[in-house]
């Protein structure tokens, strides 16, 4: 197997930057697997920012992979607007769940209001985050949205759905409490951390097509999108990243009015045609994905490793550049057989000469 020629850091700068790489980079979204690996129990992991860093850092380097450590705690910001959260007490990472949402009924929206950030639990686990990112010189990742995502903690899905047929003027002013609260967040950011210190990052789960229609993809979703992003940008952030989570085939085109900027990254799912999506955004966009999480977590790994050499050889000359990632997050048990061999592939038919 070939050996890497450039750091982890400086093959992920060569590509932000379109200069010669010595491999197509590996990013398997290890965050709640790098906990498992670890031996952590969830509260170990999820209330314990430097614990979540540091077993971020001992799987990148055990396997050999790419990217930089991330905060993930789910349902943070629904624990910000008043929500509880609750840990299954078990010596592994699971994922916690928002036992109680914020809002139930009309009147509990007209109560609700913007989180303070200095007494938002969620936040201030993240923040906690990253002051530890930037004492290791990595950046601060703004969440950018989705605004729906938010709305989605705040309110139970099933309800959120009826709303928006019953109730639109609710749901949009749901995720205009979810728009100032991402944008605090990121002011909050840019004055501990500098506005050249941090990124933005963003994923679509309840926007899928799965979830809704283009119709309400385009009135609840994409005008949010655009101001946050604009927004972002009128602030001086420059490198972006979003997750297309789920089937976005009939919201495709609608991800350009965002304007991200050139060398962005756009990840997408195992229900996207990556070699469409890369076509769409064009050359100057950083594609990654897309090898489907079941596979990993419960596929063989000469079947792994098949899929993985598939995409490689459809995306390996992708002018704006490739990055093999998993569809989604590693799931926690993933069998570390599994990463390394999708390493391996990366190493014997992502090499450039």
């Amino acid at each position: 197997m070939n050996k890497d020629k450039l750091t982890s850091c400086q093959r992920m700068n060569a590509l932000i930057n379109g200069e010669k790489l010595d491999r197509i980079p590996f990013i398997p979204l290890g965050i709640l697997y790098a906990g498992n690996l670890a031996g952590l129990s969830s509260e170990e992991f999820f209330l314990n920012p430097q614990n979540s860093f540091d077993a971020q850092i001992m799987g990148a380097e055990f396997h050999g992979y790419d990217g930089a450590p991330g905060f993930d705690l789910p349902g943070w910001s629904g624990w910000d607007f008043g929500g509880e959260i609750s840990y299954l007490n078990e010596n592994r990472v699971l994922i916690p769940r928002l036992r109680r949402l914020t809002v139930e009924t009309s009147k509990d929206v007209e109560k609700l209001e913007v989180p303070d950030l200095n007494k938002a639990p969620g936040f201030q686990k993240r923040l906690e985050f990253h002051k530890i990112a930037r004492k290791n010189n990595l950046s601060a990742s703004i969440p950018a949205g989705s605004p729906l995502e938010i709305v989605g903690q705040i309110i139970e899905p099933s309800i959120l759905m009826r709303w928006f047929r019953k109730k639109p003027e609710l749901v949009h002013s749901l995720l205009r409490l979810s728009v100032d609260y991402i944008l605090n967040i990121a002011d909050y950011y840019i004055n501990e951390f500098g506005a050249e210190n941090c990124s933005a990052f963003s994923s679509y789960p309840l926007e899928s097509n799965t979830m809704i229609s283009t119709k309400m993809f385009k009135e609840f979703s994409l005008p949010y999108m655009i101001e946050v992003h604009d927004k972002l940008k009128e602030k001086g952030i420059k490198e972006f990243g979003i997750h297309l989570c789920g089937d976005h085939n009939s919201n495709l085109e609608f991800f350009k009015e965002i304007n991200l900027p050139e060398r962005s990254i756009v990840s997408v799912s195992e229900k996207m045609d990556i070699e469409l999506v890369a076509k769409k955004f064009g050359d100057e966009y950083i594609i990654g994905g897309n090898i489907p999480t079941t596979l990993i977590r419960m596929g063989k790994p000469n079947e792994v490793f098949k899929a993985s050499k598939d995409v490689i050889e459809k995306m390996k000359y992708h002018k704006g550049g490739f990055i093999l990632m998993p569809s989604c997050d590693l799931p926690p048990l993933t069998p570390p057989l599994n990463v390394y061999i999708m390493l391996k592939a990366v190493r014997e038919f992502g090499i450039f000469d």
